[in-house]
């Protein structure tokens, strides 16, 4: 008999892997409180499952291996895709302030810029 514990573990894995498969950006929020929460409850659960393990949840837990691989790939590139926004961001805020006011990066070479308008 397999524990429930394993069970919830197995079931929790299955729904971060189809909750990461979702890609749009305006559901993005939500994706990240869905796959913090349940993040969580692993966390929690893994506390529960301690050995001896009986041949059933040995088994088991052979069968969780490849899901455990599949759920970290797609939580790394989870994490990827939102680092790499972050830093599209920060790159356009930057070229529109230079946008903004394009003499603030001059160097001063020690001539005069009439600074009227």
């Amino acid at each position: 008999m397999i524990r429930d514990s394993l069970i919830s573990w197995k079931t929790t894995t299955e729904m971060l892997i189809t909750i990461l498969d979702v890609h749009d950006e305006d559901k993005r929020d939500t994706v990240i409180v869905q796959v913090d929460r349940l993040l969580d409850e692993r966390e929690t659960l893994k506390s529960t499952i301690q050995a001896p393990f009986t041949d059933a949840e040995l088994a088991f837990g052979q069968e969780l291996l490849p899901l455990e691989k599949i759920m970290t790939k797609k939580l790394e590139h989870f994490t990827q895709t939102i680092r790499f926004d972050i830093t599209d961001q920060q790159k356009k805020k930057v070229s529109l302030h230079a946008y903004m006011d394009p003499y603030n990066q001059v160097f001063r070479d020690g001539t005069f810029y009439d600074k009227k308008k």
